[in-house]
């Protein structure tokens, strides 16, 4: 019988942005329980992002929240209050998972931090998510948003067509991303280390460590050239990079020789294959006026389908550079089962790619909407025991 690998498992999620809500969105389509703490005034600031669909009843679901929130369950607690960090400690004592990207120290001051909560939880695996790690380094403290860590971690450094021009900001969202799955991960190493020694682990991820890790190759000729390396051309591949075709763009990478004369046979110059001046990638990174021309002649004749299947036929890898509506229409993607579909009450229908699961004997991921503000405060808060004026104190309904 086929079932989701994280059910059972609960987490608590004091989360807003991308970060934490990304990663807790991967568990949840897992199968874990996600549960959401929020502020009572507006909750996670996504929420009102745009762009934004309105059903017919005027309520608003905005794609900013959605992309990071599916299956997730929401309550809203006033941690300012005493009544509401009370609520927050008893729900967390329900847990196996926090994951939390405030700034560093903030649930420390409100007593709320992995210390306080691990007391009465040993079990507890707790992920602090934030720019420059919690302690530690002259940065530490530091608040962050992805694009700052994009720029220290040199990957803004490395974008763009020219050395000689400005850098550009990669993908949205690539820091907040990246780390979110890195904390999954780590989480899913401690979930499992946990069957082991029975205690649970605080795990402090920094944004900055992660996008270092992944730029890797600009530090890896550094530390074997001493060069600083920058947009632009490689050194010591070519061709790299897209290539114009009659009808858009193709990605290519020639990582070895041999492809390379693959390629220049596939667009009838076998001659460059051999001839000194573009036998190697360091020779043609050093004279793409010897090869580049002839290629790029070649590609414009043809749509970018006919291109890729030439390199294809030919053992050469290359990809259509796609758009969201080739995406979206991808019929591989929808083989695969890529997409949800999920259904929201107020909106209607929503097409949207989930965690990439292909385990066997694992069964659907979940095509649960994103919650509503505070929708499970009774399920969720009233499950601890606290009464009517409790949770009212405690979610901010009331002052306290």
């Amino acid at each position: 019988m086929s079932r989701l690998p994280l059910e059972g498992v609960r987490v608590v999620a004091l989360e807003q942005y991308i970060s934490g809500p990304y990663c807790t969105m991967w568990l949840a389509d897992a199968g874990a329980e996600v549960v959401k703490v929020e502020r009572p005034d507006g909750g996670d600031p996504r929420r009102v992002f745009m762009p934004q669909l309105t059903g017919e009843d005027g309520a608003s679901v905005s794609g900013g929240f959605f992309s990071f929130n599916r299956n997730k369950r929401s309550v809203t607690l006033d941690l300012a209050s005493e009544e509401g960090r009370e609520a927050y400690k008893a729900l967390v004592a329900t847990a196996d998972v926090v994951v939390e990207n405030l700034r560093p120290g903030a649930t420390d001051k409100l007593g709320i931090g992995y210390a306080d909560l691990s007391a009465d939880n040993p079990g507890l695996i707790y992920a602090a998510v934030s720019g420059y790690g919690r302690s530690e380094g002259p940065y530490a403290g530091r608040p962050a948003f992805d694009a700052a860590i994009l720029g220290m971690a040199g990957i803004t450094h490395m974008t763009g067509r020219s050395g000689d021009l400005p850098p550009e900001l990669p993908m949205y969202g690539l820091a907040d991303m990246t780390t979110a799955i890195l904390t999954g991960y780590q989480i899913l190493m401690s979930l499992y280390d946990r069957t082991r020694t029975g205690t649970g682990r605080l795990i402090d991820v920094s944004m900055y460590d992660t996008m270092v890790a992944l730029n890797e190759r600009p530090l890896m000729q550094h530390a074997f050239t001493g060069d600083v390396i920058t947009r632009g051309p490689d050194r010591f591949q070519a061709p790299m990079g897209a290539y114009e075709c009659a009808d858009g763009f193709i990605s290519l990478v020639v990582p070895n020789d041999l492809m390379w004369r693959r390629v220049a046979t596939i667009i009838g110059r076998p001659e460059l294959g051999t001839d000194p001046a573009t036998a190697t990638g360091a020779a043609r990174a050093a004279n793409p006026d010897g090869y580049l021309p002839a290629m790029l002649a070649w590609m414009k004749e043809r749509s970018r389908a006919d291109v890729v299947a030439a390199f294809e036929k030919g053992g050469v890898p290359a990809g259509i550079v796609q758009d969201s509506a080739d995406i979206s229409g991808c019929p591989h993607l929808e083989a695969r089962g890529m997409f949800v579909r999920v259904q929201d009450p107020d909106v209607g229908e929503i097409k949207m790619p989930h965690a990439p699961f292909t385990m066997s004997d694992m069964g659907p991921v979940p095509a649960g909407t994103v919650p509503r503000l505070g929708a499970d405060n009774d399920a969720v808060l009233g499950a601890l025991g606290l009464d009517t004026q409790q949770l009212a104190r405690a979610t901010g309904a009331v002052p306290a």
